[in-house]
């Protein structure tokens, strides 16, 4: 049986109960939708930056940002290709996950 090498404090405990509380208040408070949607375009205009940055791809975040609003950038159309099908693939697997969700909800 493990028995861990330290006792709890006052200190630790108000410390463990003030991060629960905290928790609970971020899992629960409701995203204003317009923050979520642009927040989620964020995080997918990162990501496919990064992914894509791993394997080489040289456009930069701003230029990955312009491709993602439909916009034209100045690259090599490998370059382009490849974040404009990495964005592809993200939305494709976000309506995935969707579809799949809704399903699951009406059984």
């Amino acid at each position: 049986m493990f028995k861990p090498n330290f006792k709890y404090t006052d200190k630790i405990v108000k410390f463990l109960t003030r991060i629960s509380a905290s928790r609970e208040l971020i899992l629960n408070s409701p995203f204003i939708p317009q923050w979520e949607l642009t927040l989620r375009k964020e995080a997918i205009i990162h990501s496919a930056h990064s992914s894509t940055r791993i394997e080489g791809n040289r456009l930069s975040l701003e230029q990955v940002t312009d491709l993602a609003m439909g916009r034209e950038v100045m690259a090599t159309k490998k370059d382009k290709q490849e974040v404009l099908n990495y964005l592809n693939v993200l939305e494709k697997i976000n309506n995935l996950v969707s579809d799949t969700s809704l399903k699951e909800k009406t059984f």
